[in-house]
């Protein structure tokens, strides 16, 4: 049952706002919060200083990329969308889903914003979103494109401008686009490097080039963008590793014990891991590393906090292996051959929380606005669309004073 159920509020609430509007969603893996502070990005600055930037976007745990952008999508806490982690094992069926499996619609629970466009007449076109390849209630949105990371940037950004070309019967209202150089760069070279600032300026002016198309089309002040990360990062060191074995006999004593991100071809080096199993081998596992190391936290399902919101039926972890941030959970026999940084840490902890920027006719001019969770946008996105949210995890009215007519204050200059 969802904890949530969310009731629509017109958007005639807000006078300036246009239901007939485009929407376009951009999603840049691993767009950290203060990333376009540190590294030139004078596209993505002048969006926040035309409009909307938030402190922080706070990501469901863990701090991935699937979790997160389908919880964007759906409105929805891991524990009602079914994607815990970008491995998630579910125990009825006895798979594990990775994001190799982006077209197994048995894992993408819920309802994502492009179906409920759709059952509403609205269409929708997603480039690479997470979840967007496969049938959700009988529905794909009516333009998509399955992931396929050797598409250069440029052509993502074509193809969505060659939709907003359609005729107006064919054109979608609901867009979304998807790039994870920036996130790439980062876990390759670190936070700060001169790579990350690299890709970041690259991809900056990829979406310079967006901006131009949509003001040759006499869409820029028409359209309503939303920018969007998945998580943050952290830089990681093979001194910060938590060797498991140290404390346990990971051998034959935890024979009935699986743990998606420790197991088989995924030996070590984990940022967060679950373990499924029978109750004595898990209260084994508990005992041995419950006070183990002070960088290790430990929770048994029946202890999860509720801000885990892990609690699927068929999926949850019995047990949660969480180090802290830029640390990681290993085995002596794994070597630590990078990356230079990662995420999927505590949602809690500062480096994980990613940026969000909104700009166009329906959102606040020049404001910064405190942080909030990812499950809030897919109430926002149905607003904007004049559409009728499906149930979720979001307040209706979280982020209304986002928009036009909220009584903001003007920020000072």
């Amino acid at each position: 049952m969802l904890v949530c159920l969310c009731w629509w509020i017109s958007p005639a609430a807000f006078g300036q706002q246009n239901p007939s509007a485009p929407l376009l969603l951009i999603g840049i893996d691993g767009l950290r919060w203060d990333i376009i502070d540190r590294h030139p990005a004078p596209n993505l600055r002048r969006l926040a200083q035309e409009g909307v930037r938030a402190q922080g976007l706070i990501p469901v745990m863990p701090s991935k990329t699937f979790p997160n952008f389908y919880a964007i999508a759906t409105g929805l806490y891991p524990e009602h969308n079914g994607v815990l982690d970008n491995t998630t094992y579910d125990e009825v069926l006895e798979t594990t889903f990775r994001m190799s499996n982006q077209d197994d619609a048995r894992w993408f629970e819920g309802e994502p914003i492009w179906s409920t466009a759709e059952a509403q007449g609205v269409r929708a076109a997603t480039m690479f979103w997470v979840g967007s390849g496969v049938e959700n209630g009988g529905r794909r949105p009516s333009y998509w494109h399955p992931f396929d990371d050797s598409v250069p940037n440029e052509e993502r950004v074509a193809q969505v401008l060659a939709w907003l070309d359609l005729p107006a019967a064919e054109r979608p209202r609901f867009l979304s686009v998807y790039f994870e150089a920036v996130d790439s760069a980062s876990h390759e070279y670190g936070v700060d490097s001169p790579e990350e600032a690299a890709a970041l300026t690259a991809l900056d002016a990829t979406l310079g080039a967006l901006l131009e198309g949509l003001t040759q089309r006499g869409l820029r002040d028409q359209i309503n963008l939303v920018v969007v990360g998945d998580h943050g990062m952290t830089n990681l060191s093979a001194e910060r590793i938590i060797y498991l074995d140290d404390y346990a006999d990971l051998g034959a004593g935890f024979s009935n014990l699986f743990s998606p991100q420790l197991s088989g071809e995924r030996q070590g080096n984990a940022v967060f891991a679950g373990f499924h199993g029978e109750a004595s081998a898990v209260e084994s596992l508990y005992q041995a590393l419950a006070l183990a190391h002070p960088h290790l936290s430990v929770y048994r399902q029946a202890q999860f906090p509720e801000w885990f919101h892990q609690d699927h039926p068929e999926r949850a972890p019995d047990l949660i292996l969480m180090p802290d941030n830029g640390w990681l959970v290993s085995k002596r026999a794994v070597p630590f051959n990078g990356p230079a940084a990662n995420h999927g840490y505590s949602p809690q902890e500062r480096d994980m929380h990613a940026a969000f920027i909104a700009s166009g006719p329906a959102f606040a001019s020049g404001q910064i606005v405190e942080s909030f969770e990812v499950v809030q946008l897919y109430n926002l996105m149905c607003r904007l669309l004049g559409i009728t949210p499906a149930p979720n995890d979001g307040q209706p009215e979280a982020l209304n004073h986002l928009l036009v007519g909220a009584g903001l204050p003007a920020m000072g200059h």
